[in-house]
């Protein structure tokens, strides 16, 4: 483990807007770190959206880094995109990028972001794409649910034989908020009652997590990133646990896959699996980390990996 890991302190950002695409659809993003930093793409997790995003604020401004987090179609301020692909999303990643005026740039998808990243890196030519990331990074559905915990598998398996039932519970727990006017609470209570959650450990979460959680700002980032719409969710959920559409033997370029050892959300056997299925195209690193202390507590050498890769990647 890093010593002495940064803590963010801060989540500001340095430009918030949209984009307009081809089809007229927009995509909200979100700028943090230097404006004249090398270019990171963030592909936020399920549920999640681009406010993921003030985790990695700090460390990107110290590292001269410009982290770009798009809410992915249905969620946040992006309009939805019915019946997308992964290979869709990553056109749209393509199309942003333009729109800010980015030739080269590189990519991180952290948890349910992992499957766009991967094809980012199928699609994307590497004159654009210089370096990718997968951290703690969902893959095919088809890879083993070896080592991820009993509720995480439930909901995977939900979505892929019974999704209907899931996008009932789905909407009558969004109704019973409304009607209790509990969709209305600000991140700031939901933050107070989570910290007395945690304090005494109702939650079930991990011991490295609870210490990370007690820091306010990574709480409030937590919260935040997860208050999403109902169908974004459900679009989501269905999408990764579909078929990529595309077959990882067919990536040819280098993948950066870290993975932490205590994770039980996206255990360590996906990058596992994932690195044998890249054959020889993916490098492997395994933390003493779980699923959130891992993006936390690592951030500083994922982001100076891309960085480094970016800069040095040599195109044949």
């Amino acid at each position: 483990m890093p010593s002495s890991p940064v803590r963010p302190t801060s989540s500001e950002s340095i430009a918030d807007g949209t984009c307009t695409l081809d089809d007229g659809r927009r995509i909200a993003y979100n700028i943090s770190g230097t404006d004249d930093g090398y270019p990171i793409f963030h592909l936020h997790g399920w549920p999640g959206a681009r406010t993921e995003v003030s985790l990695f604020a700090l460390q990107a401004a110290q590292l001269r880094a410009r982290i770009i987090a798009i809410d992915r179609p249905g969620i946040g301020l992006s309009d939805p995109h019915p019946q997308r692909t992964v290979i869709d999303h990553a056109l749209d990643i393509r199309q942003v990028a333009k729109h800010l005026g980015l030739e080269e740039y590189s990519v991180m998808g952290v948890s349910g972001g992992g499957q766009y990243a991967l094809a980012c890196a199928f699609l994307i030519p590497p004159e654009e794409l210089r370096s990718m990331a997968l951290v703690c990074g969902q893959g095919p559905v088809e890879i083993s649910l070896r080592g991820m915990k009993w509720g995480n598998q439930i909901v995977v398996r939900a979505f892929q034989y019974c999704p209907a039932f899931i996008r009932l519970l789905m909407h009558r727990t969004s109704l019973m908020l409304k009607l209790l006017h509990l969709d209305l609470i600000s991140n700031e209570r939901i933050t107070r009652h989570a910290q007395w959650l945690l304090r005494w450990n109702l939650l079930g979460v991990p011991e490295m997590d609870r210490k990370l959680m007690a820091d306010h700002g990574t709480l409030l980032a937590v919260i935040t990133s997860v208050r999403v719409g109902v169908d974004g969710c459900l679009e989501e959920g269905r999408i990764t646990t579909s078929e990529l559409g595309f077959d990882l033997r067919d990536i040819k370029r280098n993948v950066r896959l870290w993975y932490g050892r205590e994770d039980t959300d996206v255990p360590v056997a996906i990058g596992e699996e994932i690195a044998r299925q890249l054959r020889g195209n993916g490098t492997l690193r395994v933390e003493d980390a779980t699923h959130l202390s891992l993006v936390v507590d690592y951030q500083r050498p994922i982001l100076q990996d891309l960085i480094d890769v970016g800069y040095n990647t040599v195109l044949l």
